[in-house]
């Protein structure tokens, strides 16, 4: 997996829609691109919310020991990632600095956007769509539709969006419609990276689950967690093929549609080879989180402890931080998408011994090449097919190593 790419290093220019994004020096540090004034790095003042872009144009405020004229014929990338709750004022943000660029002379505008979900927490489909009950019952109200986004991205010049688990079809089938008008297509616009591949390698080659399996049992906290729980059981299979006898249960849950607070979780299907969960290592899966109080509420549901819990994508409120002190819960893991989990005070003191960060820099930086700039297919390209990809996959990841 040699990082290749199609367009020369000088020709790359990284741009942090917010200062000093730690995804944007870490994409300049893997794909060799200078981090130095005389460079072809730049980045953005936006410490007001009402700050103008027009002041970027008149050389008041904007690029920083960065000539705008270098951006004449240059292929840009715009990193994003969260650092606070507020997905729509950085939407804005991207939108106009995606526009400047192209002001500015850039010949193409892509856009790495760490974690796309948070763009309107759950995206609900465009108007297009044939939405069912229950599409109705959990998408309204929601303010920023999957086709006004794509929509939006397309109007600013932004060819290409890398993203990192967004699971969302409606989102994939958005931009397929908009970009090509066949919603088929749509995986030519967004990428979206899986992580599956990634928490697979960690659970085997840091012995979390030992033996045949028979000893873990996989939980899901509805549908969509089952699906990134399959993922997650199929590379770690090809990776370890004796990894048999691993179980699976699914839960539902049901929530007040005024409130949206949990009213009920019930045991909905599990796996043939399912014998209940005492005396096992349970771990839970699910793609975006906030208050953990899914999860939180499957671990009372069933009982006992042993519990290990990963997110991709999590937001540690101080609810959910208080839920995650449990003795129930032996280990967090979720990835850096969301860079103020790494620098809250409680956590660092009170959750750092039992968390694990997966930090996927090093994944945006080959994608980058291999997928964004050579066209690979991401599914087909980071899936483990053998035990031969241990290796592979190893480079694609770093893990937060506890302070000295």
């Amino acid at each position: 997996m040699d990082l290749l790419g199609k367009i020369e290093p000088f020709d790359r220019v990284i741009i942090p829609v917010e200062p000093m994004d730690r995804f944007a020096r870490k994409l300049a540090k893997e794909l060799d691109q200078p981090w130095k004034p005389e460079g072809l790095f730049a980045h953005f003042f936006h410490e007001d919310d009402d700050y103008d872009p027009k002041l970027l144009l008149e050389g008041k405020d904007g690029f920083n020991s960065e000539p705008m004229n270098r951006l004449k014929g240059k292929y840009v990338y715009l990193v994003a990632s969260h650092k606070e709750w507020e997905p729509s004022l950085l939407f804005e943000r991207i939108c106009h600095t995606a526009d400047i660029c192209l002001s500015n002379g850039a010949k193409e505008v892509n856009l790495v956007w760490t974690n796309i979900r948070l763009s309107g927490n759950h995206l609900r489909p465009g108007h297009g769509s044939v939405l069912t009950e229950k599409d109705v019952k959990k998408y309204d109200g929601k303010s920023l539709s999957t086709l006004r986004l794509a929509k939006r991205f397309k109007n600013e010049g932004i060819s290409k969006v890398l993203t990192l688990h967004a699971h969302s079809k409606n989102l994939t089938e958005a931009f397929g419609e908009v970009y090509f008008r066949d919603s088929s297509k749509g995986k030519k616009a967004i990428i979206d990276l899986p992580v599956a591949p990634i928490v697979a390698h960690y659970l085997y080659t840091y012995g979390k689950i030992t033996g045949k399996g028979e000893k873990a049992v996989f939980v899901s906290t509805d549908d969509g967690s089952k699906e990134l729980g399959t993922d997650i059981l199929k590379n770690l299979q090809n990776l370890q093929p004796e990894l048999t006898e691993i179980s699976w249960v699914r839960f539902n849950k049901e929530r007040d549609p005024v409130t949206g607070y949990l009213k009920n979780i019930y045991e909905a299907e599990s796996s043939p080879n399912y014998s209940g969960h005492e005396n096992k290592d349970k771990f839970i899966f699910d793609d975006i989180v906030r208050s953990f109080a899914s999860m939180y509420g499957v671990i009372e549901k069933m009982g006992g402890d042993r519990f290990t819990m990963f997110a991709t994508h999590a937001h540690l409120t101080g609810r959910s931080q208080n839920l995650l002190r449990s003795e129930k819960i032996k280990e967090i893991i979720f990835t850096n998408t969301m860079a103020n989990n790494l620098e809250d005070p409680y956590y660092e003191h009170q959750l750092f011994g039992k968390t694990t960060v997966i930090k996927i820099g090093k994944y945006l930086s080959n994608a980058v090449l291999n997928i964004m700039e050579d066209g690979n297919d991401p599914d087909e390209f980071y899936t483990i097919h053998s035990p031969a990809d241990l290796h592979k996959i190893e480079r694609l990841y770093d893990l937060r190593k506890p302070f000295n």
